[in-house]
């Protein structure tokens, strides 16, 4: 029996070779955009999931008020906190701090020298906590003793060959001597905080350069916690106030008004948005990944709404056969069951299609977001339990109502020629489902409008500072800063190079946050950025001063003693004439000599657009600077530079790594994932639009088939070709015209959400909203005139013929 129904649906098919293809190139491509996204979304979902009680790990967060900057996330914290968080709240079975490795930039071992950026301090409960798996070493003292080290089978690769030779060898370590103590199997990479290297934290006790790990008011590394249970969340954020007031507020450390929170780890990848100065090697944004998976789903519809219009559209061509088979003794079930074999038969093979698809666009989609998806029918669940899924549920949701409507036609009427389906449900059906698909689509368009000119916006802003042929290659060893004046001598030597300037960092500012103090009688406090910079790197980095003077190395009390602000910090200030101000204290400054304000700087954007330019101060400070910025004339000579820069860094300093930054890769990074989503909303929103088009072919189908006796008609009484086509292209677009101006409102309102979260944004005008109006209206009026040319330019008397 169900043979039977096969072979006859199949005949079928075959003999609507037209229909069928449209049906499979629309069902396959909605499959494989299905996939697709799927994909991508269970690769965002993912991250930390490989921890067994992730449920109960968290991370502190504070929330500060700091006058300067406002309210803020801040997700580093104090030395002692994590200490007393164990010792108050019986709630808490564990905690584990992660101190950066700033003091050692350089990890050498033999010849080797590498500079690490995943390497931190942890203590030992990190084993317990983040589940850590060993390769070798004792996990109850792996990280016990001071100066002990646990190395990824990577980077124990790296170093000494095989993992297996790493135990027991020596690092030298900022100049110090550290034992490998164990290696560890490498994390995965579907982590918020991925790490290569550990150094035991009890190296640090003593230590005069991180005397502050003893300190309430600093704020310098990352405390996770570990609860009892989840729920146990709550009573100990309740329990944060009375804490802070015992260890904080009543010490009178500085600290004036915050708060804390814990953070579940599970949600720090995709919702730490709003978090500052937090150390994570991944982040993901959870409000995309919301909008793709709606995407996903309304593609999917999309196609399935086309299968039913389309199958409707030749349910007048149908009826007779419909009718001739009740007349045979053909009953509705088994009709249904031939029209459900039909669609069952088409998605199996546009199912087949869609793999095939997504084969193909896996390598274009792995590029763009620097992943490695790939199809595995075993072992990921969309490929095999998803698949059969998708077959089912499209099967029934494509072919139950076209098996439901056709096979209710009486007979009689039927074979009598009285179906019409003008103003029937199926008719009504029809038009409702193309209106809800140009919804879809034209909201999609309208966002890709929006996003394009809020990335172009973005990339053509003028930033305040000039990246253009810039590299910054950074130091290794503090040592190195003594060697600047000999490397910049050096490189100032190549008439291609304009200029060679000593700073924290390619933008001028460090990665450190804190109060200054101005010296007035109220001791003022203002919480700002602080740079470290040389006389040369404004004026390199093209960065106007606005008020005063830059540095000068020719004046002595400028090395050091010396403060230029930017126009934010002379805001809050409320300084008028800001020249000659002095401070009690600034970060790096000579706070014996009074820091002098010597200079003030326009506005520039030192970070993303995504935030508002915030207070800035910047100092004299050779011993903090960290790098060197290198200006050349012009961009073609960027290699001869390189490789000119790189011959005299390994003369100078021939111990230390040569890794530069080139300025386009910076700017390429910071637009990277505006550019990633753009990319992805263009791709589906083109497929969505397509797949809209072959719908309303199916309705333009189904009227047109309905009116050919009517046209022919018209025809025959003088009627024009593109007259008749024009009044049938009307209808269609009124439907198009009803669904811009339903998703326009819709689709303004979600915009205005995500541009909320950009500090500099644009204001979505009348010419987005145009412009989609113009393109739907283009791709639907290019999609129904074919049809409708077609069928008012056929001979009238084969019109006539028809019925």
């Amino acid at each position: 029996m169900i043979y039977n129904y096969l072979t006859t649906a199949f005949r079928s098919l075959v003999r609507q070779k037209h229909y069928t293809f449209i049906n499979l190139i629309g069902l396959s491509v909605g499959i494989a955009s299905f996939v697709l996204i799927a994909l991508y979304v269970q690769h965002e979902l993912s991250f930390d999931k490989h921890l067994k009680n992730v449920d109960r790990l968290f991370r502190v967060v504070e929330l500060q008020n700091e006058p300067g900057v406002g309210e803020q996330h801040v997700a580093i914290t104090m030395g002692p906190l994590a200490e007393s968080l164990l010792a108050d709240f019986p709630q808490v079975t564990g905690v584990v701090r992660f101190i950066p490795g700033f003091d050692i930039p350089i990890v050498r071992f033999g010849e080797k020298n590498f500079r690490e950026k995943d390497m931190y301090y942890a203590d030992p409960s990190v084993i317990r906590l983040f589940e850590i798996e060993l390769v070798s070493g004792n996990p109850e003292t792996v990280l016990s003793n001071p100066r002990s080290v646990l190395m990824s089978e990577k980077a124990a690769a790296r170093y000494f060959g095989s993992p297996a030779n790493a135990p027991g060898k020596v690092l030298i370590m900022g100049n110090r001597g550290f034992r490998v103590s164990g290696v560890m199997k490498d994390q995965p990479q579907n982590t918020h905080f991925f790490f290569d290297i550990l150094v035991s934290s009890s190296t640090l006790d003593g230590l005069e350069d991180f005397s502050w790990l003893k300190d309430w008011g600093s704020n310098s590394l990352v405390t996770y916690v570990q609860l009892d249970k989840p729920e146990s969340q709550a009573p100990v954020e309740a329990g944060f106030a009375d804490f802070l007031e015992k260890h904080i507020f009543s010490t009178g450390n500085g600290w004036h008004n915050f708060e804390m929170y814990l953070q579940p780890v599970k949600d720090v990848y995709l919702k730490s948005q709003h978090v500052k100065f937090q150390n994570v090697t991944s982040a993901g944004d959870g409000n995309l990944v919301l909008i793709f998976i709606v995407i996903a789903i309304l593609i999917l519809i999309i196609a399935c709404v086309n299968f039913i219009n389309i199958s409707i559209a030749r349910s007048v061509k149908r009826a007779r056969e419909v009718g001739i088979r009740k007349v045979l003794g053909a009953d509705r079930m088994s009709l249904i069951y031939q029209f459900i074999s039909e669609s069952f038969i088409i998605t199996l093979l546009s199912l087949i299609l869609a793999i095939g698809l997504v084969e193909l666009s896996l390598p274009v989609l792995n590029e763009l977001l620097g992943a490695s998806f790939y199809i595995d029918f075993i072992g990921n669940p969309i490929f095999n339990v998803g698949l059969l899924a998708i077959l089912v549920l499209i099967s029934l949701a494509s072919g139950a109502y076209p098996a439901f409507y056709l096979s209710h036609y009486q007979p009689a009427r039927v074979l009598k020629g009285s179906v019409n389906m003008k103003g029937s449900g199926a008719g009504f059906l029809s038009k409702g489902l193309v209106i809800f698909q140009f919804i879809i689509s034209a909201g999609l368009i309208f966002s890709i409008l929006v996003l394009n000119a809020q990335v172009r916006f973005m990339k053509s802003k003028k930033l305040g500072i000039s990246y253009e042929n810039v590299i910054y290659v950074p130091f290794g060893e503090k040592e190195s800063v003594s060697k600047l004046s000999i490397i910049k001598d050096e490189l100032s030597k190549n008439p291609l190079i304009q200029t060679v300037a000593g700073c924290s960092y390619i933008n001028g500012v460090s990665g450190s946050q804190g109060p200054v103090i101005v010296g007035d009688s109220a001791d003022t406090r203002l919480t700002v950025r602080f740079g470290f910079v040389d006389d040369l790197f404004f004026p390199a980095m093209g960065i106007d001063i606005v008020d005063g003077r830059n540095f000068s190395h020719l004046i002595q009390s400028d090395i050091g003693s010396a403060v230029i602000l930017n126009e934010a910090a002379v805001r809050k200030l409320g300084w008028s004439n800001p020249i000659g101000k002095t401070f009690k204290y600034v970060n790096g400054a000579d706070t014996t000599q009074r820091p002098k304000v010597v200079g003030v700087l326009r506005d520039y954007h030192y970070y993303s657009l995504r935030s508002l330019i915030e207070p800035a101060a910047y100092v004299f400070a050779p011993d903090l600077f960290r790098g060197v910025v290198i200006k050349y004339f012009r961009a073609s000579d960027q290699e001869n530079v390189l490789d000119f820069v790189e011959q005299k860094w390994k003369s100078v300093m021939p111990a230390e790594p040569f890794q530069p930054l080139l300025s386009s890769k910076l700017i390429e990074g910071r637009f990277k994932n505006e550019n990633t989503v753009f990319s992805l909303f263009l791709y589906f929103t083109f497929i969505s639009v397509i797949l809209s088009c072959l719908g309303l072919f199916g309705l333009t189908s189904l009227m047109i088939e309905q009116k050919t006796r009517i046209i022919g008609i018209k025809r025959v009484l003088g009627g024009q070709a593109w007259d008749i086509a024009l009044r049938l292209v009307r209808e269609y677009l009124i439907l198009v015209s009803i669904a811009v101006a339903i998703a326009m409102p819709l689709s303004y309102y979600l915009l205005q959400e995500q541009l909320s979260k950009f500090a500099y944004r644009i204001e979505i005008g009348f010419v987005q909203m145009l412009l989609t109006l113009l393109i739907i209206v283009a791709f639907s009026f290019l999609t129904i005139v074919f049809k409708a040319l077609k069928a008012a330019r056929a001979n009238p008397v084969e019109s006539l013929k028809y019925e």
